[in-house]
Formats: C-alpha cells, sequence, structure tokens
C-alpha cells in the first residue's frame, strides 16, 4: 500500500512538474518574441512593473482581472519555484479576516512567501482547467477596490521601470527623469565615497556649503558654485521628489526685476514669509548637458553681490563642518 501511494504521488510529482517546464517554454518564447518586437510598455505594464509576457501565459487573463479589481501580483506569480503542486499568487497587498475565510474555504491559504505575501493552493489535478478554476475563485473572493492606478511597489515592478520606456509620452518622459535621477544618484553616491577616502578636508566653499562638492548632483554643482561665488547661501539643489522637477533653494531673496527677467524663461521663483527662496524649472529633456546649459543661464542672470554667501546653516551643513573640519 505504502509503495502504491508513493508511486502515485511521484506520478503526480511528474505531471505537475512536465505541465510547468512547458508552461515555462512558453513564457520564455513569448518574452522574447515581445522584447525584439515591441520593447516599451504599455500604460498597464508600467503600472504592473512587467511585461505581460513576463507572466506564465495561462495567467494574462488572471492578471487583468486582478488589475481591475485593483491587484498588481508580481511575476513570480503562478507554479512554486521549488514544488510545481502548488501555485501562489505574489504581491504587495493585504488581506482581511473576513477575505481569509473566504479563501480558506476554497482551499487558499494567506502566507508570506520569499519576503512578501502570497495566497497559496493546491491544484486537484495538473490541468490548466483545474488551476484557472481556483484561480477565478480567488479573483471572486478579493475585495473590488477598483481598476489599479498606482504603480507597483514590488522590487521587480521598480527594477522593470528602470530599465524599460512606457509608450504612453507623458509617462515616457517621466521614466526617462526617473533613469536619468537614478543614474545620476548612484554616481553621486560613487564619487562621494571616492572623496571621503582620498580626501576628506574640506576646502573653503565647501565649508561654506556644509557638503563635499562631490555630493552636490553634476547638472547643478557648477550653478551652486557661482551662487554662493555671487554671495547667494544655498542649502539644497538637484532632482526634486518628482524626478521631472530641477530647484535650488536657501537663504536668499532676489528683487523684481530678476525674478521677472527669471519668470520669463520658465522658472518658478518662491519665496516664503521668511525669506527663504527656491528657483525651479521642469527641464524638457532628461538630458545632463541641457540641464546644466539651463542653470548656467539661471545664474548669469542673479545680480552679482560682490561677497562670498553666508555659511548655510541647516542641520546637515552643521554636522558635516563638526566631523571634517
Amino acid at each position: 500500500m505504502k509503495s502504491f501511494l508513493n508511486n502515485n504521488s511521484e506520478e503526480i510529482n511528474s505531471k505537475f512538474s512536465s505541465l510547468r517546464s512547458s508552461i515555462n517554454k512558453q513564457r520564455k518564447f513569448a518574452l522574447k518574441s515581445r522584447i525584439s518586437s515591441q520593447p516599451q510598455a504599455t500604460d498597464f505594464e508600467y503600472l504592473l512593473g512587467a511585461f505581460i509576457e513576463m507572466y506564465e501565459p495561462y495567467l494574462k487573463k488572471i492578471v487583468r482581472l486582478l488589475y481591475e479589481k485593483g491587484y498588481a501580483i508580481d511575476v513570480s506569480s503562478g507554479f512554486g519555484s521549488k514544488n510545481a503542486e502548488f501555485q501562489v499568487m505574489t504581491g504587495n497587498f493585504s488581506i482581511d479576516y473576513v477575505t481569509k475565510n473566504k479563501l480558506e474555504k476554497i482551499g487558499v491559504k494567506f502566507r508570506e512567501y520569499n519576503g512578501s505575501n502570497s495566497l497559496i493552493f493546491w491544484p486537484e489535478e495538473a490541468t490548466l482547467e483545474s488551476i484557472n478554476t481556483i484561480w477565478m475563485k480567488i479573483i471572486e473572493a478579493l475585495p473590488n477596490k477598483g481598476k489599479l492606478t498606482a504603480p507597483s511597489t514590488g522590487i521587480d515592478a521598480i527594477l522593470f521601470r528602470r530599465k524599460y520606456i512606457p509608450e504612453d509620452l507623458q509617462l515616457r518622459k517621466q521614466r526617462l527623469f526617473e533613469r536619468l535621477k537614478f543614474n545620476t544618484l548612484r554616481k553621486v553616491s560613487i564619487e562621494t565615497k571616492r572623496r571621503q577616502k582620498e580626501n576628506s578636508h574640506p576646502n573653503k566653499i565647501e565649508s561654506i556649503l556644509g557638503l563635499f562638492i562631490e555630493e552636490i548632483e553634476p547638472q547643478v554643482r557648477q550653478a551652486v558654485i557661482e551662487m554662493n561665488k555671487k554671495g547667494y547661501a544655498t542649502d539644497k539643489s538637484g532632482f526634486m521628489d518628482n524626478s521631472c522637477d530641477q530647484m535650488i533653494e536657501g537663504d536668499f531673496q532676489l528683487d523684481n526685476t530678476t525674478i521677472r527677467a527669471l519668470e520669463a524663461i520658465g522658472v518658478q521663483v518662491d519665496t516664503n514669509p521668511s525669506g527663504y527662496t527656491r528657483l525651479q524649472f521642469s527641464p524638457l529633456e532628461a538630458d545632463i548637458a541641457k540641464i546644466k546649459r539651463k542653470w548656467h543661464k539661471i545664474i548669469s542672470l542673479l545680480p552679482n553681490k560682490n561677497q562670498m554667501a553666508s555659511v548655510s546653516m541647516t542641520r546637515k551643513a552643521r554636522e558635516f563642518r563638526l566631523e571634517f573640519q
């Protein structure tokens, strides 16, 4: 009897493994064809953080139905990575107790799997029909949160958006600036670590700024130096939270004539009641050289105060001087 059960179990394992192998071959072929013919992401795929061909083929319909209910699942969803007998729905989502109970009644368990929240189930048969039946029941049980509007925050999804450009022109522009910001900040981090290792003694202007020159993003670095030489104290500069925007801000004020001249070239000037000012603009292209030229134009419009700027007194600047001077 024991031998029969073992043989039966091995036969089931073999069927699921064979099905998974066949599915993976289909996926690899479909993804290769997609990337060669259309390497840009649709709006739908941009939100998912994956080409639809990155999912196991039978999940395409499932992914779209989940999207309509407000869920994005990772491309690791589908057959278990080590055990083909179970299916997993992986992603950044939460499940309430009521929904958990509904899912448990259809044989679906809520667990942590590979560091993410997951739903796991074991199909009765090694057939796509049996597998899809449970997937459809899961979709029916999940609360409807409305169509997905926010991009998936999974690690693979984030990496995907760094690599692939969306079709939509506005999303494409956003993505190009996000990529430029990411690469720029990575370069700044490398240069800063090298500087601290090779020469941790700040020069005069670095002491005033409260940071090493290498910590300033390259597209705005010379502009910050020139502003300080002209007498304008700066605290922050470079890419803003929205990667499409650039700024320099600090404890300085501008006269109305200068403000009008800056506004005429597309620069937004904001000053709070205490006199703290921000210069901000949105570049037309994600091009470091062109952004740098724009900053050069902006700085050329600022009157020279014929004095060095006052010392930056931000917390970060004060801590810098305590550590390195």
